[in-house]
């Protein structure tokens, strides 16, 4: 699919005019970056950064003198403190299914908030591998039974090859709002998102394990947002209120590994 595209793309540039376009990239002020993540049975943990202006490096150095509190309807609360290297990480709060959690993150005078609920997990039946006949490459085909009602209804998948866990390979989300308590059969597309790796993902005899996160609406619209923002001049929809980027987001997840072969 990837030469495909970039066939297009080459066809496009050649029979394009050569004009310099000089773009004026104007400095802007740095915004407050906030990933605030609560997996199952794992202790909550925040990252806190700044962005940076289109041309500076990309390393972004954490921000360690931010308060930062998670609640949860249990009545459970913690002030996350920054370890050695930047992220606030609890000792107490703990991803549990079915619970809200609520984030308060001070910074500078200014107060963050969020609410992130975890659904059950769903547990998956089965992973098949899928031929794409057009780029005529194989994904892995995942089913399960989505529960009726509106608890589950997004999800976000992780692929694993090998028993190794690639950070380059695109991860996938997936909404049954309007396919409420069927049985799904859907191909998972995974890419790599590093554009020169043009290989394709799974290979014949790959074992693939497939990590399916049960998220909420919130957390969905985030993840999904962030994978089309190289088409749209836009920042990722964040759920976190009073002007900072980012998200927060509670989730329980199930795993199934299968050796793809066709």
């Amino acid at each position: 699919m990837k030469k495909i595209l970039y066939f297009i793309a080459i066809v496009s540039i050649l029979s394009s005019c050569e004009d310099i376009i000089d773009v004026d990239l104007h400095s802007v002020a740095p915004e407050v970056v906030i990933e605030g993540v609560i997996r199952m049975d794992e202790y909550a943990h925040v990252f806190i950064t700044k962005t940076k202006d289109f041309d500076a490096d990309n390393n972004y150095t954490p921000i360690k003198d931010a308060q930062v509190v998670i609640t949860d309807d249990a009545g459970n609360s913690e002030e996350l403190k920054p370890d050695a290297s930047g992220r606030y990480v609890a000792t107490s709060i703990i991803g549990v299914e079915k619970r809200t959690y609520n984030l308060s993150v001070t910074y500078e005078e200014k107060n963050y908030t969020a609410t992130s609920y975890m659904p059950p997990r769903v547990e998956i039946d089965s992973i098949t591998a899928f031929r794409f006949p057009v780029a005529d490459c194989y994904y892995p085909q995942v089913h399960f039974a989505d529960p009726l009602g509106e608890e589950n209804q997004y999800y976000r998948f992780v692929c694993g090859i090998n028993n190794e866990w690639p950070k380059n390979i695109a991860k996938l989300q997936l909404s049954t709002e309007f396919l409420d308590g069927n049985v799904i059969h859907d191909p998972i597309f995974f890419y790599f998102d590093d554009d020169n790796d043009d290989d394709d993902v799974i290979q014949n005899g790959n074992l693939i394990t497939l990590e399916m996160q049960c998220i909420d609406r919130g957390t969905y619209y985030f993840f999904e947002t962030l994978s089309n923002t190289g088409m749209a001049a836009a920042n990722p929809t964040t759920n976190i209120k009073g002007g900072a980027l980012g998200y927060f987001g509670a989730y329980s997840y199930t795993q199934l590994s299968a050796v793809m072969e066709w």
